[in-house]
């Protein structure tokens, strides 16, 4: 009886968990000696849930971060939480939301693999880690913009 009151409870726990679907999770190409890069990604969570951290061995420090145009000047700055409505997708992409990985530990070339572990939060405060590789990609077709 306690046996299969444990295998329920654990059931339970397993179900409550948010499972969040990564998809095309890349990094823009750097240019040697640069120490940032950036990474995007599509996601879709099945249950309210937030992105509140990310982390990797290739980067000092990883952030999430915000791009908004405020009086006809593009700015960035970080936020601390990502909340992910369920089945609602997100979108992390240039000039819009983005990982900011500092301190790079080389400059990232098409093609390449770059770790990175993202830390989601559900409603309960429990956390959940996901490792994924991104893949180095040569951003093409993009119009310079004066900042």
């Amino acid at each position: 009886m306690k046996g299969i009151l444990i295998g329920l409870m654990l059931l339970y726990c397993m179900h409550a968990q948010a499972e969040v679907t990564v998809v095309e999770p890349w990094v823009r190409a750097t240019a040697p000696g640069q120490k940032v890069a950036a990474a995007y990604l599509r996601m879709v969570s099945d249950k309210d849930a937030k992105l509140v951290a990310a982390n990797s061995p290739f980067a000092d420090k990883v952030e999430l971060h915000d791009m908004h145009v405020e009086d006809g000047i593009m700015k960035m700055r970080p936020i601390q939480a990502l909340p992910l409505t369920a089945n609602q997708p997100v979108e992390l992409k240039p000039g819009g939301l983005h990982l900011m990985l500092h301190g790079i530990k080389a400059a990232v070339q098409a093609g390449d693999t770059i770790p990175i572990t993202l830390v989601f939060e559900d409603k309960q405060g429990k956390r959940e880690s996901v490792a994924l590789v991104f893949n180095g990609r040569a951003l093409t077709g993009m119009v310079p913009r004066n900042h």
